[in-house]
């Protein structure tokens, strides 16, 4: 395959290559003169990128294998607290009489909480004989009318 073939497939243009500026740019990078590295410090550099990677590795392996450290203990923390922690309510003893007196007990709670939460009067005080009279019909003086 010929240059100029690759050079279209790749989208190099041959004059960009072969403008002034480039090729002074070619000059320099030949003029520079040549630095071999000394064999010795290539292989400390090696031992020193092998002493970075391996302080790297183990520091992945504790990142990895830390935080759901952390939270295996957080929870068996919590949870060994909240077992010896003692209750702050008091067990409530409800003496065994029978299922009569879970029925009546649990109808008196409920009428009684009807009566608190409803609005107005309920069915048995407005029918009852106890509220047939008025309690504001008394003896009326001129002074209690006069004062009207």
């Amino acid at each position: 395959m010929s240059s100029r073939v690759r050079a279209e497939k790749s989208g190099v243009d041959d004059a960009k290559l072969n403008s002034p500026g480039q090729l002074a740019v070619r000059d320099l990078v030949r003029a520079l003169p040549e630095d071999t590295v000394s064999m010795a410090w290539r292989s400390s550099l090696n031992e020193q990128l092998l002493g970075l990677a391996a302080k790297q590795q183990k520091r992945r392996r504790i990142l990895w294998f830390a935080p759901p450290a952390v939270g295996i203990s957080m929870v068996t923390v919590l949870a060994f607290v909240l077992m010896i922690q003692p209750t702050t309510h008091p067990a409530a003893g409800i003496p065994d009489r029978g299922i009569e007196s879970a029925i009546l007990n649990d109808h008196h709670a409920s009428t009684l909480s009807s009566d608190v939460s409803s609005a107005g009067l309920n069915l048995a005080e407005v029918t009852s004989d106890a509220n047939e009279t008025d309690p504001d019909d008394g003896v009326w003086s001129e002074a209690d009318v006069e004062s009207l």
